[in-house]
């Protein structure tokens, strides 16, 4: 036997125990956690944590609400839910802080009325938003996770009415 065939012969034995191992080591996660559910998690920390900065600050957070139209109608509704949210949290909206943009601008940079109320988040007048569900952010989610991102860095949150629709796998 050579010194090449013994080298395989060990090489092929260590792959075929290495197969084996999460068997035998079920606490080592295996499946990555989905998209979604991350994002999700990401977002409610993002809200918890500026919540307790408000707080520590006694301060009431200050809330655009923020909707999608179809058609041009109006979107009376959404933002009807959206305002219930707030008050039932017991958050403030302060006059002109309602911003709707038509559903067929799909990418956020693209839409008026979501770059109207980040630039309110970012000058400080507003602490975050609330919509309906995370689709009137961006059903695609890395755009959604930049945007989140983006709230992030500018001491922000997204809230949802409706928290996001996350199926187990």
């Amino acid at each position: 036997m050579t010194s090449q065939s013994t080298t395989r012969a060990s090489i092929d034995w260590m792959d075929l125990d290495n197969d084996h191992d999460p068997m035998f080591r079920p606490g080592v996660p295996r499946i990555s956690p989905d998209r979604a559910v991350q994002l999700m998690k990401l977002r409610r920390e993002q809200v918890e944590r500026r919540l307790e900065a408000l707080r520590a600050n006694d301060r009431v957070p200050r809330i655009a609400l923020y909707a999608r139209t179809v058609n041009g109608q109006n979107p009376d509704r959404s933002l009807a839910a959206a305002r219930e949210f707030t008050e039932r949290m017991e958050w403030q909206v302060g006059r002109e802080q309602t911003f709707t943009d038509c559903l067929s601008l799909t990418a956020p940079e693209d839409r008026y009325g979501w770059l109207q109320m980040k630039q309110r988040v970012k000058s400080g007048f507003v602490d975050g938003v609330v919509a309906v569900t995370r689709a009137a952010i961006s059903p695609q989610l890395d755009r959604y996770e930049t945007e989140l991102n983006w709230f992030a860095m500018h001491s922000g949150f997204i809230a949802l009415v409706h928290a996001e629709n996350v199926v187990p796998q």
